[in-house]
């Protein structure tokens, strides 16, 4: 649940009537309502109309940071980013510096690449409250886009440290240790991460980071195995393809390797690591890419 839908929970004292003088009690009722509308449609997936709704209860009460909220968010969803962060920005001042406002403005900033506001609202978010997994998990956002990884670590832990099943987090800790070639830390943080979900509800984009920690390991056929399940879950890239073949070629089955090579280049002709797989496999076995030019998906 997003912030602006938290705040559309709170007991509806809170906004326009808390600060009159202002608008009337009538036209008070009428944006409440509009706003409930608003939220509704969001939930439906009706963004155009929900946009409509919030725009119509920020005309009748400009001062509820909670349609200002939404509004920002219908803004975003349809591309709008610099008018939706002006609205979240005004959200932000109305609410007094509301916790849950400014981590979301800082995640639009983020999102923007402007990493400085997105640096300042999440240290306003943690000032608020100090214990939002989601601010840390920010601060560590912008510390590992600026190359500072042994401190984005340590924001990313702090985040789990309030909010242990937290999968994006998790997946960027696995990467930092990685980058670092510590592919021990990075399966053990995923291998935790795994067992947090039930059975057959593991994401794909948790198989695939398993499988490239345990081709880093040099356990190729655990790899071969986490990564073609990954494939199979619908996380279908080159550059997954590119790896799966890698992996399969280093547990000693070039022509699945080949195969699936040729995979990864049906979907992008430009890959260079599946270019150069694919040369070293023709030049190590030519009679092995003879047969396999056929433009069909080959299965695995």
């Amino acid at each position: 649940m997003g912030p602006c839908l938290l705040l559309a929970m709170l007991p509806l004292s809170i906004g326009c009537a808390t600060l009159l003088p202002g608008p009337r009690t009538e036209e008070i009722t009428a944006a409440r309502q509009m706003s409930i509308r608003g939220v509704d449609a969001m939930q439906r997936g009706q963004w155009d109309e929900a946009e409509g709704l919030f725009n119509q209860a920020i005309a009748k009460c400009p001062v509820d940071e909670r349609a200002r909220c939404h509004y920002a968010e219908t803004l975003w969803h349809r591309g709008a980013h610099g008018d939706a962060i002006a609205q979240m920005r005004e959200a932000v001042r109305l609410s007094g510096g509301s916790a849950a406002l400014s981590l979301r403005l800082g995640e639009m900033y983020l999102e923007q690449g402007n990493l400085r506001q997105a640096a300042r609202y999440a240290d306003e978010a943690v000032a608020q409250r100090a214990e939002l997994p989601r601010a840390w998990a920010l601060h560590g956002d912008v510390l590992a886009r600026q190359g500072k990884a042994e401190e984005a670590l340590a924001s990313y832990h702090r985040a789990l440290s309030y909010q242990d099943h937290f999968p994006r987090v998790q997946l960027a800790v696995s990467e930092i240790y990685r980058q670092q070639q510590r592919p021990d830390r990075a399966l053990g943080t995923l291998t935790a991460l795994a067992d947090q979900y039930p059975p057959g509800q593991i994401p794909p984009e948790v198989f695939w980071q398993r499988g490239l920690a345990l081709k880093d390991l040099r356990r190729f056929d655990d790899a071969v195995e986490y990564l073609a399940e990954a494939n199979r879950l619908g996380l279908a890239s080159a550059d997954l393809l590119f790896h799966l073949s890698e992996a399969q070629l280093l547990a000693g089955d070039p022509l699945s390797a080949q195969r699936v090579v040729l995979q990864a280049l049906q979907q992008a002709p430009e890959h260079r690591g599946a270019q150069q797989l694919h040369d070293y496999l023709g030049r190590r076995q030519p009679g092995l890419t003879a047969g396999l030019h056929d433009t069909r998906r080959p299965g695995l």
